[in-house]
């Protein structure tokens, strides 16, 4: 009677391991899909996330090129294009025929109608000497 108990207990005992080694069988399956569907996921993330560095790294390429333009030289540049205007728009009203007939420092070359167009371009010096 005690050999057939312990027959009944190695039969559930290999019976039961086979049991376990299919649960566990099946489980390693399951997992083997998790983990290719989580690397899939992984590299479409990877991807996005380079895509994204690279957008940054041209955003900042182009970032750095408009920091390297100095406001300064800038500003004396647009300075300078308004008084070069100005010189030309001042000879263009003087009346030069009269000036050199009659003497350079004649009062006639200069009015005040010419005068009163310089008056913006000097506004607008003021206002980017100010800024």
């Amino acid at each position: 009677m005690i050999e057939f108990g312990y027959i009944l207990i190695i039969i559930f005992e290999t019976i039961l391991a086979i049991v376990i080694i299919l649960a566990l069988m099946y489980l390693e399956h399951k997992v083997k899909c998790l983990l290719w569907e989580i690397n899939l996921e992984a590299e479409h993330l990877l991807i996005s996330i380079r895509n994204v560095k690279m957008k940054l790294q041209t955003f900042n390429k182009n970032f750095d090129k408009i920091k390297k333009i100095d406001i300064n030289k800038l500003k004396q540049s647009v300075v300078l294009i308004l008084d070069i205007i100005n010189f030309v728009l001042l000879v263009k009203s003087m009346n030069l025929k009269a000036c050199f007939t009659k003497g350079f420092l004649q009062k006639q070359g200069l009015k005040w109608c010419n005068v009163q167009k310089f008056i913006p371009f000097g506004i607008i010096k003021k206002l980017l000497a100010n800024i």
